[in-house]
């Protein structure tokens, strides 16, 4: 993850992912320092659900490809997904295709577990 205020170009291709769990994979590119918004490339497989939570920030997903499972409905490769801060949401990939997708937050990223099932 990068914390520079310079410019920088990211060769996604050429750099690791990280699993977070559950086949959930992440490359961190940037945090910046002065709002704490981060971009990130992520990886959800075909199946995978975050559960029910809420980040007291936004965050945006753009799929790059494959198809992801909302709460609000599926986004397709080349569409985009907005979640203001302290919404209920799940997410994830649907059952039928894996999912690469841009990750972007307004500020600090958390995650609230919530104990909700559909």
């Amino acid at each position: 993850m990068s914390m520079t205020t310079e410019p920088k170009i990211f060769h996604i291709d050429e750099m690791e992912w990280v699993d977070l769990g559950g086949g959930h994979l992440d490359k961190a590119m940037v945090t910046e320092p002065k709002t704490g918004m981060i971009c990130n490339v992520s990886f959800y497989p075909k199946g995978y659900r975050m559960g029910w939570h809420k980040h007291t920030c936004a965050h945006g997903m753009y799929v790059i490809e494959g198809e992801m499972y909302t709460s609000i409905g599926t986004v397709k490769k080349g569409e985009f997904v907005w979640f203001p801060a302290d919404v209920e949401m799940d997410h994830g990939a649907t059952v039928t295709e894996d999912c690469t997708f841009l990750f972007i937050t307004n500020a600090p990223f958390d995650l609230v577990n919530l104990d909700k099932k559909d």
